[in-house]
């Protein structure tokens, strides 16, 4: 049931973006690393999951950060399309983010490291 869920996602995301898709006009302009210790570094990887190989990190202190996309993503009408069950699944899963940084695609980081920079 997860692979074909996961299959699903990733149908959902070649059909509804484009290679320069970009945060909705709603969300946050430039986005912050959160909640990583000081000296540490958030890793980006090849893929959304830990099961990706590592690229790189940037910084404890990184800032202005582009979000392109985060999946698993569904718009409000297939949501409402899925199973009760799915929905429940869909929920549970992390959040993996693709970022950009200093005018470079870095790769996928886990969502929850991320918070809106105010600046």
């Amino acid at each position: 049931m997860r692979v074909l869920l996961m299959s699903a996602i990733f149908g959902l995301l070649a059909f509804g973006f484009t290679s320069n898709a970009r945060a909705t006009a709603d969300g946050p302009d430039f986005w912050r690393v959160w909640n990583v210790t000081p000296g540490d570094l958030l890793n980006y990887r090849v893929g959304p999951g830990v099961k990706y190989p590592k690229l790189g990190g940037i910084t404890h202190s990184s800032r202005r950060i582009t979000v392109i996309v985060c999946v698993p993503t569904t718009t409000r009408q297939q949501w409402f399309a899925l199973s009760e069950q799915m929905q429940l699944e869909l929920s549970e899963m992390s959040s993996w983010c693709l970022i950009e940084h200093s005018g470079q695609q870095l790769g996928w980081v886990n969502r929850r490291f991320l918070t809106e920079d105010d600046e």
